[in-house]
């Protein structure tokens, strides 16, 4: 079916490539979740003076007041109003009259200026200017039968909650549904959408995360498993990592494509080791993505310059891209939608997420910040990506891992950097704990930070744990 877009390249895809035409959508959500935002939005990318756009407002907010805001976003157009776009307040029409002189009006606006779009806001607030249930349901139809035989594609907005969904008649006349909501998750308010119903098409389901910004919407679409098994001969082709004993625990390197994540009390050298595999990939010809969140870019820059890995130049090259986002301003819908969309488009071979756990607490439960990491995981594996992942551990010197995200059982590989005593010393100490369908050297091994990055030396003497 033909179809317009929502002025959103991502949530064109999440409704399978936008609005049906002619459909009748129903735009949901309680009120400050951005659905007049979104109305407006489409209306302004798709209407003209040859497909004009009819846009009613009710009683809920003046016209002259939600001109006076659209204009503070970019897709506002000055010149389109009147022309391309028409606003109309029925307000008065309402409050003098009742509903059924609403419709009849609207049905003669329509007629008069034979729209392509259009929009009424708010939709629900007409409920209160019914005398009963069944004139509502007559007028309702009544309508929507205009709406179809016209061959408009319409947009009812309205502050709709999700108990309403199977009370109200305008549900079950609607082709598609959208819903915004607005969600507390610690200190921070997180806005999702999610496709309820889209009539005749397919859609990617479940809660899609958003942003308010000057251009709109800025919505990240749920990262999903892909649907279909893909080739993994790539797999077959082993990676160095750089460093050549560590290259021997693993039998020769890790798979291609492959996932591993680094454990490891603070200090230990979880995040090093993972900029040693990035920049020793770049250094064998192999592009790179460092995906932080708990250092910010100068930071890095020291860090990184002080083993001798220029930062700039590998950028600057085109072997390198950094994505930065503060934990505390951390979507992980977002960090995961901007760094799989990096990956895939920047060619990168080695990609470093620093650290899980910035990314597992600001998920709003476990159990998405799971689904996500195991999407993204994937996704990358199937384009030949290898991952490498840091979590912290709680205890300084125990070699055990305990995850109650499942993280380790999702990885190809786990990595465990930690603390010895070794009589009045504390020493850095290194552990392969799993490499899956390959061998790996079980032994705990010397670590050491040195000048030029990463050492891995012999492993420790039974007198070493005394």
């Amino acid at each position: 079916m033909d179809r317009i877009s929502s002025g959103n390249g991502a949530l064109d895809s999440i409704l399978g490539g936008g609005f049906p035409v002619n459909s009748i959508n129903i735009v949901m959500g309680l009120p400050g979740t951005g659905k007049t935002i979104l109305a407006e939005k489409v209306v302004f990318c798709n209407a003209s003076p040859e497909r004009p756009a009819l846009y009613i407002g009710t009683v809920s907010e003046p016209v002259d007041k939600m001109l006076r805001y659209l204009q503070e976003f970019d897709y506002f157009d000055a010149e389109m109003i009147g022309d391309a776009i028409i606003y109309e307040d029925m307000s008065e029409v309402l409050r003098s009259n009742d509903l059924e002189a609403f419709v009849n009006a609207v049905v003669a606006l329509v007629k008069e200026h034979s729209p392509s779009f259009l929009v009424i806001d708010s939709f629900k607030a007409l409920h209160a200017f019914s005398t009963s249930a069944g004139e509502f349901r007559r007028l309702l139809a009544e309508l929507m039968t205009t709406l179809s035989t016209l061959a408009i594609t319409s947009f009812l907005v309205g502050e709709y909650g999700p108990d309403e969904f199977s009370s109200m008649p305008e549900f079950a006349v609607a082709d598609g549904v959208i819903e915004l909501v607005l969600k507390k998750v610690g200190v921070k308010d997180v806005r999702y959408l999610r496709v309820v119903k889209e009539r005749g098409s397919s859609f990617l389901s479940g809660e899609h995360a958003f942003k308010i910004t000057t251009s709109g919407l800025d919505v990240f679409p749920r990262l999903v498993t892909p649907t279909s098994a893909v080739s993994y001969e790539i797999l077959n082709e082993r990676q160095k990592t750089g460093v050549e004993v560590f290259d021997e625990m693993v039998a020769e390197g890790f798979w291609r494509g492959a996932s591993t994540v680094i454990f490891g009390p603070p200090g230990s050298g979880k995040t090093l080791l993972g900029l040693h595999l990035i920049f020793k990939g770049i250094e064998m010809g192999e592009k790179g993505l460092i995906a932080m969140m708990q250092e910010n870019p100068t930071q890095l820059h020291r860090i990184a310059g002080g083993f001798g890995w220029d930062v700039q130049k590998a950028i600057d090259d085109g072997m390198l891209e950094l994505f930065y986002v503060s934990p505390v301003d951390i979507y992980i819908d977002e960090f995961i939608s901007r760094v799989s969309g990096m990956a895939l488009t920047s060619g990168a071979k080695r990609v470093m997420i620093d650290s899980l756990d910035d990314l597992a607490a600001s998920s709003p439960d476990p159990d998405r910040f799971r689904d996500f990491t195991y999407s993204l995981v994937q996704t990358l594996a199937t384009h030949g990506i290898s991952t490498c992942m840091t979590s912290e551990v709680k205890s300084l010197f125990s070699t055990n891992v305990e995850t109650e995200s499942g993280i380790s059982h999702m990885s190809d590989n786990v990595v465990l950097v930690h603390y010895m005593r070794q009589n009045s010393e504390i020493k850095r100490a290194i552990s392969i704990i799993k490499t899956r369908a390959s061998y790996h050297d079980p032994r705990i091994r010397q670590f050491e930070i040195t000048p030029d990055g990463i050492r891995i030396g012999g492993s420790f003497s039974d007198s070493d744990f005394a």
